[in-house]
C-alpha cells in the first residue's frame, strides 16, 4: 500500500449542499476502491492562477489516503467523468511527506482534544489584594486669552 494525496478543484458555482454532495462522491469513490483515508483538508473557494474551463475560482479539497497502486488508474478514470470537477491531481507521497503528514495529524488531534483539568492551587493570602490606584495629577487651568481693548475696525 502506498500513500497518496488527491487534490480536487470543483466548480465555484456549486451551492453548499452540492459541495457536500460532490465531496461525498469523491470520498465514496475512494472507499469503494478500498482506500484508507487518513485526512481530508477543505480549503474552500480560492482564486486560480489561470483560467480553467473558463473559471477564475475553484473550490479545493485535499484527500490523503493509502491505497494499492493497481487501483489508482480506476480512481483516475472515474474522476475524469465528473463534470463539476475542474481539475484533479493524484500524487504519490514520499516517506518524508508521510512522516510530516502523520506529525500534522497528531498535532491537530492534540490541539482538538480538551486540556486535562489542572488541580486548583490554594490561595496563600486570605485577604483580597486591591489593585493599586493611580493618582491623577491636577489639570492646570489653561490661561484665558485677554480681551482685546483695540477698537474694531470699520468695515468698508
Amino acid at each position: 500500500m502506498n500513500h497518496y494525496e488527491l487534490m480536487v478543484i470543483y466548480s465555484p458555482n456549486l451551492t453548499e449542499d452540492e459541495q457536500r454532495q460532490q465531496f461525498s462522491h469523491v470520498e465514496e469513490l475512494l472507499k469503494h476502491e478500498n482506500a484508507r483515508i487518513n485526512w481530508v483538508d477543505h480549503w474552500g473557494k480560492r482564486k486560480l492562477a489561470y483560467l480553467v474551463k473558463k473559471q477564475r475560482q475553484g473550490i479545493y479539497d485535499w484527500f490523503y489516503f493509502e491505497l494499492d497502486p493497481s487501483r489508482i488508474s480506476e480512481i483516475d478514470r472515474k474522476l475524469k467523468m465528473y463534470e463539476v470537477i475542474l481539475r484533479f491531481m493524484i500524487i504519490k507521497m514520499e516517506k518524508l511527506q508521510v512522516q510530516n503528514l502523520n506529525r500534522e495529524i497528531q498535532r491537530r488531534q492534540e490541539a482538538a482534544a480538551p486540556a486535562p483539568p489542572q488541580p486548583e492551587q490554594p490561595v496563600a493570602s486570605a485577604e483580597p489584594v486591591a489593585p493599586p490606584v493611580a493618582e491623577e495629577a491636577p489639570v492646570a487651568a489653561e490661561p484665558q486669552a485677554e480681551e482685546s481693548t483695540a477698537e474694531p475696525t470699520p468695515e468698508s
